[in-house]
């Protein structure tokens, strides 16, 4: 079966398309000539694919799939989902949208970065620099990027740069010709049981590239790099990294750094985002560049125009003396650069984290460590977990994690109701203020909404 033939006049049906991944590859389809139907109970993450012609439909059913060539689904569908069960008694293929990515860029050089964190930037900041340096990758990524329009930069079909998500071991679907390990912490044990498997995971996931890059700075990183069999490159600060970063510059003003490269070779980086993150993810993204034998130099200068991904520490504006920052951050390593991003930028600033844990069984796993992390802001707000795809866990809330903060030496409010958290925060905050929403849920709309209701006065 070929998915993606265009002269096929049934649709690909997507079941969850408003997803960041899920819509990705729908726009690569449309953009292909494909004709794409879909359905979410939540829509509006698809607008760019509607814009393209896509059919989408809110909430599911079973006769959504009537006619269609095939059904292509997130991990998130239980497998006897009424339309998957529809689609198969119909003689439809049913494709997990892993499998349908695979099938995407099956016969290209393929950039996968993968990671526990990063890989959203990381695949942004690679598909910029190469642009730059007059390759033209087609980018799949997990997030917003204003520069496209949308989570897709469309380009060559010959090389694809796309962010490889190790949940469900959905990464074990893709060759990449060059593979990123940007770094490997304990995440989604409800997948892999131990962090031993989840490296392994990796590990495979890294073993048929001509070319690995890993995080030198992570311990995870640095444990698959041992593991692979073929040749790589460790990216970081650490002496023993085979791409260095040193002459590290960092303050509200700028974000620079010296690269040195194989070859007493060196590159300037110079950012516009924050954060010493940021400049791994740049050190990475040069890389890469290398990797695939693009002109660093040419790669690390574009990367100082780049302006960053929608909810990595994206600017909502600064509205009655108070700036409102959003953040993706959910995980403990991630809320802790979020914020040191935060104290960079905003020097001698109040900071106002407020977090949603996203997932029970990650709040279960990790909200000591979470509360740790927000212990370094002057308060933290923590509301309840967003459930997304789980069930609750007996004696799991987002209290553990405020109580984490306390015992941390933090100072802490917990707002139970993520409903009651705008009017609550309008209480706690004051002028001079910046207040960072951080979280992988409906957190994004608590500061947006703050925002709208000050954006009528004076900054």
């Amino acid at each position: 079966m070929h998915l993606f033939a265009p002269d096929d006049p049934r649709p690909i049906h997507f079941m969850g398309i408003a997803g960041a991944g899920m819509s990705a590859v729908a726009l690569v389809s449309l953009r292909r000539g494909v004709p794409v139907t879909g359905c979410d109970a939540d829509p509006h993450g698809a607008p760019d694919a509607e814009r393209l012609g896509a059919r989408v439909s809110k909430e599911h059913d079973p006769n959504h799939v009537t006619g269609c060539r095939a059904v292509v689904y997130t991990a998130a569908v239980p497998a006897d989902h009424e339309e998957l069960e529809a689609a198969r008694a119909a003689g439809i293929p049913v494709i997990p949208r892993a499998k349908a990515l695979g099938m995407v860029v099956e016969g290209a050089t393929l950039v996968g970065v993968a990671g526990t964190h990063g890989k959203t930037t990381v695949t942004a900041m690679a598909a910029h620099g190469l642009a730059a340096a007059g390759v033209d990758p087609t980018a799949l990524v997990g997030g917003r990027v204003a520069a496209w329009d949308g989570n897709v930069r469309f380009g060559a079909d010959q090389i694809f740069v796309v962010e490889a998500d190790e949940y469900d071991r959905s990464f074990l679907a893709l060759e990449p010709t060059v593979a990123v390990v940007n770094n490997v912490e304990p995440d989604h044990l409800e997948c892999y049981g131990s962090v031993e498997e989840l490296e392994a995971a990796f590990v495979t996931f890294a073993s048929s590239a001509t070319r690995v890059l890993v995080g030198a700075d992570d311990r995870g990183a640095n444990r698959v790099a041992k593991a692979v069999t073929g040749p790589f490159w460790r990216v970081g600060t650490v002496a023993n990294a085979d791409i260095r970063l040193t002459d590290v510059r960092r303050d509200a003003e700028q974000t620079a750094a010296r690269l040195e490269l194989p070859g007493d070779r060196s590159v300037d980086i110079r950012l516009r985002v924050p954060g010493l993150h940021n400049l791994r993810n740049a050190a990475m993204t040069v890389a890469v560049g290398l990797a695939l034998e693009a002109d660093p130099e040419a790669v690390a200068r574009g990367l100082g125009d780049f302006e960053g991904v929608g909810r990595r520490f994206e600017l909502l504006g600064t509205h009655r003396g108070i700036t409102f920052v959003d953040d993706y951050a959910h995980h403990p390593s991630e809320i802790a650069a979020t914020l040191g991003a935060a104290r960079q930028r905003f020097p001698g600033a109040r900071l106002v984290a407020v977090f949603q844990p996203h997932l029970y069984s990650r709040t279960k796993a990790l909200g000591p460590a979470m509360g740790i992390a927000l212990s370094t802001a002057d308060l933290a707000v923590v509301t309840e977990v967003y459930a997304a795809r789980e069930q609750p866990i007996r004696g799991v809330t987002g209290e553990r994690v405020a109580k984490a903060v306390r015992r941390a030496g933090g100072q802490v409010e917990w707002v139970a109701s993520r409903t009651a958290l705008p009017d609550q925060l309008e209480q706690m905050i004051a002028k001079g203020d910046v207040v960072i929403t951080l979280g992988a849920g409906d957190i994004t709309d608590v500061g947006r909404e703050l925002a709208r209701r000050r954006s009528g006065a004076a900054a």
